[in-house]
């Protein structure tokens, strides 16, 4: 509830953020269209009770929820995005107390003018100095805690990847055309003040003892207040951190990691910020929010009295099929001493090879492996060329066929090759739809190849086929300065034993239930096999066994695999 909270209300922000930020640029135009677009048209969604109500309250419990956060932290050695989305999050409301105060309750106590004449005059003529700094500074700062957010919200997502030049430029271009026109519609506030009699007196600072400067001094005097009571909250708060930790290290325990380093640390320290409190490599892709399985580690000792695993915990843990023994470090906060060992290393990089992990995201893929049967046989009494020579057309018919419907080719090994599916279109179904087609082309092409170089070859090719769908992370890798995709996760490892379980069940395609049900493809109960794979004892895999293509075309009714594999014909006669 508390992510969701802060994921709901952080929204919230960003898009009254944008709002304004779009209400900014409209100064692009002068300050009449600026006050006429941006304030009655743009902002007006939140200018009623509910947008107000949903903009304070937001505001109200994304603002307590950072510092609870605060809080419950137990050091601040942090990574560096972590700590200037921190630190940023705790200034905003600083730097936002002045402007709130001085247009939303000025309109509403007062009844002051909140239009944009007002402001801008009193940001450029009157206060330039302070008030327009201040303006700047929150809008900066407001901008880049929001992106930082939404980073680490999506990063992980499917479609991030492929959008983010386009949210990049977003990113970029708002917050100058926002500046841009706070600029452009400050010269002309200046420039009517100067040139149009009656509206510095109108839009500019009141004589002294009118009831409208009363106004501005009561409302200086309460927003500096509050000021005052934010900086004493945060105070309060850091000083309630050091009480905590004084009171807790004297009930310290110790945690124990494999080189014999022990470091001890209060009661309340996860294993995590343990290892970043001692400066241990740990490594953590999520930002030790409990998104991913990377911090793991397997308690050696004292396992026995440690706190469960929370839902979210246990949830990934599961999905790596982690035995009871292994925790997430960032979530386990043990109340007595404990040994650790880490499972994953924290930055281990082979020479020549630039990791880009840090852009890797969950996707729901569909793996397929194919491996071609006998190529020992094809080996035997003929030249080494003339056998790589069919081992070569072998590999292009497979790849074209791979390719033509959007799969990526992450490894050939010999005459193995690994291929996944659904990364580009960021829509599972598409993917698993593609594998298929995929898997029906090849078959085709490969029995053309058979026709093909049926004088070299005694019989025709024989190939086997394993398709698995399943959550994998993807992302990519630069080989000697070459990108290559990568996906880690055991969707890849169940599609290679369902093929090497083709040979067992003399057959050329298994396809799991999970392709077809992502695909949407209903088959018959009485067609599926339940298969044990190696591996996996005691989870039994239903899964669609074929011998044939026509048995395939029976069971698998979808129109489009005809056209894929004239696709094929046509790309297999230009190769």
């Amino acid at each position: 509830m508390e992510r969701i909270a802060r994921l709901t209300t952080g929204l919230t922000l960003f898009a009254f953020a944008a709002c304004h930020f779009t209400s900014h640029a409209m100064g692009l135009f002068r300050l009449p269209t600026m006050d006429a677009v941006g304030r009655n048209i743009l902002l007006s969604p939140w200018q009623g009770w509910v947008g107000r109500s949903a903009l304070f309250v937001s505001l109200f419990v994304h603002a307590s929820l950072g510092l609870r956060a605060l809080y419950r932290r137990r050091h601040l050695r942090i990574p560096a995005a972590e700590a200037w989305q921190l630190g940023l999050g705790l200034s905003i409301p600083f730097l936002i107390i002045p402007h709130a105060v001085n247009v939303r309750l000025g309109a509403v106590l007062y009844g002051l003018d909140d239009s944009y004449y007002r402001i801008l005059y009193q940001y450029w003529m009157t206060s330039p100095a302070t008030g327009l700094l201040r303006q700047f500074t929150l809008l900066c700062f407001v901008w880049v805690h929001g992106c930082i957010g939404i980073h680490f919200w999506l990063r992980f997502r499917s479609f991030y990847g492929k959008c983010r030049p386009i949210l990049l430029a977003i990113v970029v271009l708002l917050p100058f055309l926002a500046v841009l026109g706070l600029v452009n519609a400050g010269w002309d506030t200046a420039m009517t003040a100067a040139l149009q009699p009656g509206f510095a007196e109108t839009h500019g600072p009141p004589p002294p003892g009118t009831p409208k400067a009363f106004a501005l001094a009561a409302l200086r005097n309460l927003w500096e207040a509050l000021q005052l009571a934010y900086v004493a909250l945060v105070g309060g708060i850091l000083a309630l951190r050091f009480w905590r930790n004084i009171r807790e290290r004297k009930a310290a325990l110790r945690i124990t990691y494999p080189n014999g380093r022990v470091v001890e640390v209060p009661h309340g320290f996860s294993v995590l910020e343990a290892s970043r409190w001692a400066r241990i490599p740990h490594a953590a892709i999520c930002g030790g929010r409990g998104r991913c399985s990377t911090c793991r580690v397997r308690v050696a000792r004292g396992l026995d009295g440690l706190p469960p695993s929370m839902p979210g915990e246990r949830e990934t843990l599961d999905r790596v099929n982690a035995p009871p023994f292994v925790r997430l470090a960032c979530q386990l906060r043990p109340a007595h001493d404990v040994s650790v060992v880490p499972l994953l290393p924290a930055s281990v990089v082979p020479q020549g090879i630039r990791s880009t992990v840090n852009e890797s995201r969950e996707v729901h893929i569909t793996a397929l492996f194919i491996d071609l049967r006998g190529s020992t046989d094809l080996a035997a009494g003929r030249l080494p060329f003339d056998a790589l020579f069919i081992i070569d057309r072998y590999v292009q018919r497979v790849t074209a066929a791979l390719q033509a419907h959007g799969g990526h080719v992450t490894s050939v090994a010999g005459d193995g090759i690994m291929s996944v599916f659904g990364i580009g279109a960021g829509n599972a179904a598409a993917g698993a739809t593609s594998a298929l087609q995929a898997a029906l082309a090849i078959w085709e092409s490969l029995e053309q190849l058979s026709t093909e170089l049926q004088a070299e070859i005694a019989q025709p090719l024989a190939f086997g086929i394993g398709m698995h769908s399943g959550i994998a992370a993807v992302g990519s890798i630069l080989v000697l300065g070459r990108p290559s995709v990568m996906f880690l996760g055991d969707t890849g490892n169940v599609a290679a034993r369902l093929e090497a379980m083709t040979k067992e069940l003399r057959c050329t395609v298994i396809v799991s239930d999970a392709v077809l049900g992502v695909a949407g493809h209903a088959v018959p109960a009485t067609a599926l096999h339940e298969l044990q794979i190696r591996g996996r004892e005691g989870q039994p895999c239903r899964a669609l066994v074929l011998r044939s293509r026509d048995e395939a075309l029976s069971l698998i009714p979808f129109a489009e695999l005809t056209a894929a594999a004239g696709r094929l014909r046509r790309l297999s006669r230009v190769r």
